[in-house]
């Protein structure tokens, strides 16, 4: 048999233990002087370790035939999930370093949870489980009326991290809802105690309230009053047997949302969202793990199929309700029909919404949030808050969320918006609908769209055993709620009563000692007025008790009060369609009618300082493209020929002109332009059609080395022959397009391994723009970094400058994350799109990796001569380097001379015109013919030719 041997330094104790981080941890434990009882029997190791509860926990180490051979176990729940927990490593480094601490035995004690030794007595263990419950609630109890006491300003750096370990024994103790928010709480702390990240008074409040409505909750229940089952699971959890569980039979569901993350408690939930076609209703499929197990295989998603009759048990709880899917039939992809029924099934209009989430909480314990598919028409996307706005111009707001930016814009391009599923919650005192999906209409018919965003997937560190979990509260923020509020005209009693919590929360936040007589008149008067006498009484009283404690219980009740209240008054705002016009890019998205027409230049530069969002921008683009008319469009190509926001503009208005479009046309598939450049002519072809138009497209899908430009080629000739045929041979070739795409689109979305996924995105590149939207979401939602990498590429080769905003972010981000940068600077090159030229040369500029960028720059061609030349007017210091002069050595020289000489002139009335002639001196010194013809010309400006060192640099170019 197998005995205890001696492990020596911490070359024995890694040979056992490999995790140096779990073995710090156990150091410190001994340290700290947190095992007691240690004891050895046979070929074992035991000891009692100090644990967040009243009761220690049970570890042990069995000793095997090998030297590494070595088990642990113990009873914490990390042990449950992992070889060896920190209780264990904390034994191990024990028997390293004191084994003389160790008594002999004469029999094994107990043994730790799980060890096979565990006694059975049932009626014990439900005991015991009560007396942890108990002890975790008053736990609770204490934290949050020393937090009440104390407030946030003065903690100590270590209660954080005492907050979350009390969150973990939570969750051993069976007490589910109080340990998330433990953990949670936290992550709160965490920013307060460090003073950095933004630490919210009433998210904060929020918490501390819940936690302890929950506590009383609990304790009543534990005092023999009965929960009800959806109470048992929100608040505790349970293992429901299929004998707790309801059974359904005959839904129809459709999968609209499919998310991995890992819980703020060590979890990773993997969840189907589902819609029912029957009754509306919303369900879910969850797969719990321990975050760092890796066993069980990950749950699929159902995206792209319809589970027919699909039946099962329902648990406990509330919407959106969990379900054991145990069969279904069919399978039959996601069609028209479908969705025609989902929309059916949808809530009509923004009111019902608002009806449905105002009866859902008037349950104080029901989640914050309740899943809804609505009917809407609009995204409003002007000002600080976007808005989904319905038929009757009642709007809901959207969180926010700059990744949400992304996924909508792709989601909406050339479509109209039918419904939005998500969950709407109450921010403040604005009703705040956070989406998932859409369906939209497009010229194909109906198509459903997720949103899911790849934020949402959990990271895992190479290290085996460890989880990075998300740090940041879960609870609803409050971003610039109130202004929002006001300018979008919702409900001023329910601003006002928004404004009363959040100012009580400042005072929680401080210490109950700030809830004082002066702190709470003003909010007893406003109370008042807004007709909640009974809540400001109670507030007045409360701020009256001398000591500070006993105003605890009072001011968490009128807080809920208060929010209960909050609930009832906020309500949908009124939107003003009359001054809203569609973005032409994005037909069901709106912006305020703007009073001036910006050019794509200062929008850019508007929106770069966050006057204008990113629609915003679009229209004031469309406008100015629109303005230009068909001949400036026929006799320039640049900018908006290269501009991927306007390439459709343009091809509609060229292709009126009729034939007489091929000369530019031809000229414009040159290869010294750029791919969009290119890309919109095709599109001009492709808008023209005829015999001409037909047989241009032909030639370009059997030449040329650009894959990309071929296979949009081919796709127009294609559209064009149809169209020619007629409406029936249009939806034929919809219909073969989407047969060829669906199961990649599957696979693509729900397989289970990144390699799958990736071979299906790949394949997907190949089938051109009926790809597009599906490529898009696994760009926005895929977990794994590699598979959203391929689908970015698969999307610049495909032409879509919808993604161009997420290459430029990278680039533009390139200290975050150098190697997505490296990736996002070769997208730029490959869409050749004109907004792109800017990151790529101020990254160049910046000396950050000049091969690289400078290649993407190249395949810009003549797209990067004028942002080129608008950098070196604005930081005439970047042409001290050789390497940027020599870009407009590319150039042919009479586009070059002709540029210069234009600015030239156009320079003549600035303030700046020398140094502006500086500048274009040494660009035209990089080819004789051009430093000949700027030099003369700039030699007959007065101010330029009585420069001395202007026209010494200027003769030597003549």
């Amino acid at each position: 048999m197998a005995e205890v041997r001696p492990v020596i330094g911490m070359g024995g104790m890694t040979e056992i233990i490999s995790d140096k981080a779990e073995l710090a941890k156990g150091a410190a434990l001994f340290d700290g002087k947190q095992l007691t009882n240690l004891s050895r029997y046979e070929n074992r190791l035991f000891a009692d370790a100090a644990g967040s509860g009243a009761t220690p926990y049970k570890v042990s180490l069995v000793f095997g035939e090998s030297r590494s051979d070595v088990k642990g176990r113990c009873s914490c729940m990390a042990a449950r999930s992992r070889p060896f927990c920190k209780h264990a490593a904390a034994l191990l480094v024990a028997w390293a370093r004191a084994p003389q601490a160790f008594v002999t035995a004469e029999a094994a004690p107990a043994a730790p949870a799980g060890s096979g030794g565990a006694r059975k007595s049932v009626k014990k263990g439900k005991a015991e489980a009560g007396d942890l419950m108990k002890a975790g609630v008053a736990q609770v109890s204490t934290l949050v009326r020393e937090l009440g006491l104390s407030g946030v300003a003065s903690l100590g750096a270590e209660r954080p991290e005492q907050v979350r370990a009390l969150g973990e024994a939570l969750r051993a103790n069976g007490l589910r809802r109080l340990s998330a928010r433990a953990v949670e709480l936290a992550g709160l702390l965490d920013a307060a105690a460090s003073r950095t990240g933004t630490f919210e008074a009433p998210v904060y409040t929020d918490l501390v309230a819940d936690m302890l409505l929950t506590a009383r909750k609990v304790e009543k229940h534990l005092g023999g009053d009965a929960l009800e089952a959806r109470h048992v699971e929100e608040l505790i959890g349970k293992t429901w047997t299929k004998k707790d569980r309801t059974p359904v039979t005959g839904l129809t569901l459709v999968e609209y949302a499919f998310s991995s993350k890992v819980t703020a408690d060590r979890f990773m939930v993997r969840e189907s969202r589902f819609v029912d076609l029957v009754s509306g209703g919303h369900y879910s499929e969850k797969q719990i793990l321990p975050a760092t197990l890796k066993t069980v295989a990950p749950k699929k998603s159902h995206a792209g199929y319809v589970l027919q009759g699909a039946q099962g048990n329902q648990y406990p709880g509330f919407a959106p309700h969990r379900l054991d899917l145990e069969e279904w039939t069919g399978g039959s992809p996601v069609d028209r029909a479908v969705l025609e029924r989902l929309v059916e099934v949808a809530l009509p209009d923004v009111g019902a919404v608002m009806t449905a989430f105002q009866e859902h909480r008037k349950d104080v314990f029901a989640p914050d949030l309740l899943p809804v598919a609505v009917r809407v028409e609009t995204l409003l996307a002007s000002g600080t808050r976007s808005q989904f706005v319905d038929g009757s111009g009642r709007g809901l707001f959207l969180p926010v969320d700059a990744s949400l930016e992304e996924p909508l814009s792709s989601a909406l391009e050339d479509s109209r918006l039918v419904a939005v599923l998500g969950d709407v919650g109450l921010e403040a005192a604005l009703p705040t609908l956070f989406p998932t999906a859409v369906v939209v209409r497009t010229p194909e018919g109906l198509d459903l769209r997720t949103l899911g965003r790849s934020e949402d997937a959990p990271v895992s560190p190479r290290r085996r055993g460890r989880v990075r979990v998300p740090t940041a509260p879960n609870a609803l923020p409050r971003s610039g709620w109130a202004e929002a509020a006001r300018a979008a005209g919702a409900s001023r009693a329910a601003i006002a009563l928004a404004e009363v919590r959040d100012e009580l929360a400042d005072a929680f936040a401080s210490g109950l000692s700030a809830v004082s007589p002066r702190t709470v008149e003003p909010l007893v008067s406003r109370l008042k007025e807004l007709g909640l006498e009974k809540p400001g009484a109670l507030l007045e009283a409360l701020a009256q008790r001398a000591d500070p404690a006993e105003r605890l219980d009072d001011f968490i009740k009128v807080y809920q009060v208060l929010g209960i209240a909050l609930v009832r008054l906020s309500g949908a705002v009124q939107v003003d369609l009359a001054g809203l016009e569609a973005v032409p890019t994005h037909p069901s998205i709106h912006v305020h009618r703007p009073e001036e027409a910006l050019s794509p230049g200062e929008a850019m530069v508007r929106r770069a300082r966050g006057e204008l969002t990113r629609y915003e921008a679009a229209a004031h683009a469309a406008r100015y493209y629109a303005g230009l008319g068909s001949d400036a469009l026929m006799r320039e190509l640049y900018p908006a020929w290269s501009d991927g926001s306007a390439s459709a503009f343009v091809a509609r208005t060229v292709a009126a002109r009729g034939e007489e479009a091929l000369v530019v046309v031809r000229g414009a598939l040159n290869e010294r332009h750029s791919r969009m450049v290119r890309r919109t002519a095709i599109r001009v072809l492709g808008a023209m059609g005829g015999v001409q138009a037909r047989r241009e497209l032909d030639t370009l899908t059997r030449g040329g080395h650009d894959m990309g430009l071929r296979l949009f080629a081919r796709e127009t000739l294609e559209d064009v022959q149809a169209r020619e045929t007629g409406e029936k041979a249009v939806a034929e070739l919809a219909r073969r397009r989407k047969d060829k795409a669906v199961p990649l689109m599957q696979a693509a979305l729900s397989e289970t391994t990144k390699d799958a996924r990736g071979a299906a995105v790949a394949l997907l590149a190949d089938l051109g723009t009926v790809a597009m939207p599906v490529l898009r979401q696994v760009l926005h939602s895929d977990p794994s970094r590699e598979v959203r990498r391929e689908a970015a590429e698969a999307l610049a080769r495909l032409g879509d400058a919808e993604v161009l905003d997420r290459f430029v972010d990278m680039v533009q981000g390139r200290g975050h994350d150098d190697v997505e940068a490296k990736h996002a600077v070769y997208a730029l090159g490959m869409l050749g799109d004109v907004r792109g030229a800017e990151a790529l040369l101020l990254a160049f500029a910046d000396g950050w990796k000049p091969g690289v960028v400078a290649e993407s720059m190249r395949a810009l061609g003549l797209a990067l001569l004028r942002p080129a030349l608008n950098l070196a007017e604005t930081r005439p210091e970047v042409l001290e380097r050789q390497a940027l002069r020599g870009l407009f050595e590319a150039f042919d020289p009479p586009i070059l001379a002709k540029e210069l000489l234009a600015r030239v002139v156009r320079s003549l009335p600035h303030v700046d015109l020398l140094t502006r002639a500086a500048a274009y001196l040494k660009v035209a010194a990089v080819n004789p013919a051009v430093g000949k013809a700027v030099a003369a010309r700039l030699m007959e400006v007065p101010a330029v030719a009585g420069d001395r060192a202007l026209a010494k640099a200027a003769k030597k170019l003549l």
